[in-house]
């Protein structure tokens, strides 16, 4: 698998890592890294780390791509649904607004991609409408707002 993803993609740097060494190294040196393909089991684990190292579960974002179109691709927060929160309000909204953007990407909607990614960024990076998983008090519904209030303010 990884051989063939890699030479689509001759101008990009490839490396192969086995799971344990990836892990180690994602932990000590995240900045190396701007794609990760991974099979299913090992990636589960590798998002989770991602996410701990920005910060927290609530930012991860992810994509099972299936490239031809011939079948589905699926996006989602790296934790799923997180039940164990479920009608709390305080389950943080940013993966799953994430996994959206990667969906518009992959549909060649890079425009609106590309809002829904300034408009994540810029939230975070003002740091006044937080879930508590990022040490703040908003209820998740409040962060979609802002979230919709910033993309439409662009537009």
């Amino acid at each position: 698998m990884f051989k063939e993803v890699g030479k689509d993609y001759p101008d990009v740097l490839t490396d192969q890592y086995l799971v344990d060494a990836m892990a180690a190294s994602l932990i000590l040196h995240p900045e190396k890294f701007d794609v990760v393909v991974a099979s299913n089991m090992f990636g589960d684990i590798l998002t989770d780390i991602g996410s701990a190292i920005m910060g927290s579960m609530g930012l991860g974002a992810s994509a099972n791509i299936e490239p031809t179109f011939k079948y589905p691709s699926m996006f989602e927060p790296i934790h799923g649904s997180a039940p164990d929160i479920m009608g709390m309000g305080i389950a943080n909204p940013l993966a799953a607004i994430g996994s959206a953007k990667m969906l518009l990407e992959h549909h060649g909607e890079h425009n609106m991609a590309e809002l829904v990614s300034k408009a994540i960024e810029q939230q975070v990076a003002e740091q006044k409408v937080l879930t508590p998983d990022l040490g703040g008090t908003a209820k998740t519904w409040e962060v979609g707002d802002d979230i919709v209030r910033r993309i439409l303010a662009s537009c």
